[in-house]
């Protein structure tokens, strides 16, 4: 296997689900609490969180390629997968060995983490994997469900805001929730663009997937007033004070936001929908890095 089919197997637009949840926990909680150690090892330990749940994605995107051609979901599928076994003849078993490494590498330095910070980020980080492996494996995928969103924003959005933020303070606060509500939701938007890019393809097959029973049309709207419910909430938070209204710098999001939308209505073809994920990957990004960068200003 060549490296530009293993960084296509790893689906980089996806990633943005791994760092963008790791960057706001961890400004969130440096800015508004004191820290239980030096900013030095705080960073340290972030920096391993990033390996961490980075790998914990690409594995989850390899596992993903993997059942979807076992299942045969993806022999016809122009976009959404790597293509690395359909198109390119890259062996089945090989792609389950790079899926066994991906997933050992977190939970090897998972447990490095919990040793130094605390053993309970053990089983947290446990219900992280597996929902990342019973997310497109099992006898029923997580991704075939309607709950296929929430499940991958609890697991890459809310727990790694939580898991990071921890790691800065050695406490829980019930304000990590202002930064981890919208991480759930918008890595949870990622999923949902690629269901609805996705939807005729899946509707064949018979998943059941959220917007599969909701229809595109509603799919769509709920797509976008998620969107606008994340910077409502960062006002919110700063009318009340919690929140530096430099974080309203997030709501630049929006932009990146209604072009997929936009382009999820507008077109049927599924290699046109798929620039849908890019400028939905590009919002969650934006949303996360300008948050933070608001807290740090204010």
């Amino acid at each position: 296997m060549t490296f530009s089919q293993l960084y296509r197997l790893a689906r980089p637009r996806t990633l943005t689900a791994a760092f963008s949840p790791v960057i706001l926990g961890a400004t969130f909680a440096s800015t508004m609490h004191p820290q239980a150690q030096s900013t030095a090892l705080s960073l340290f330990y972030t920096l391993l969180i990033l390996i961490c749940v980075m790998s914990a994605q690409i594995a989850a995107n390899i596992w993903n390629e993997y059942f979807d051609f076992k299942s045969g979901l993806d022999l016809n599928q122009v976009a959404g997968n790597s293509g690395t076994i359909v198109r390119e003849g890259i062996s089945p078993t090989q792609v389950k060995q790079l899926g066994y490494i991906f997933t050992i590498t977190p939970l090897v330095l998972g447990i490095l983490l919990a040793s130094q910070v605390s053993w309970w980020l053990i089983p947290a980080g446990t219900v992280c994997i597996l929902i990342s492996l019973f997310y497109s494996g099992g006898p029923k995928p997580i991704s075939r469900t309607p709950y296929g969103e929430l499940a991958s924003g609890i697991a890459m959005g809310f727990a790694i805001v939580y898991i990071t933020a921890y790691t800065w303070t050695g406490t829980l606060f019930w304000d990590f929730l202002i930064p981890a509500i919208p991480s759930t939701i918008l890595i949870g938007n990622i999923m949902m663009t690629n269901n609805l890019r996705d939807f005729s393809n899946d509707k064949a097959h018979g998943r059941r997937t959220l917007v599969i029973l909701l229809g595109k049309d509603q799919g769509i709207r709920l797509l976008r007033g998620l969107f606008v419910f994340c910077v409502l909430w960062l006002l919110l938070w700063a009318l009340l004070g919690k929140l530096p209204y430099a974080t309203l710098l997030g709501a630049l999001a929006l932009i990146p936001a209604f072009k997929s939308s936009v382009i999820l209505a507008r077109y049927a073809d599924v290699v046109k929908m798929n620039e849908a994920m890019k400028f939905t990957s590009i919002s969650v990004t934006i949303y996360h890095v300008l948050v933070s960068l608001g807290l740090l200003i204010g």
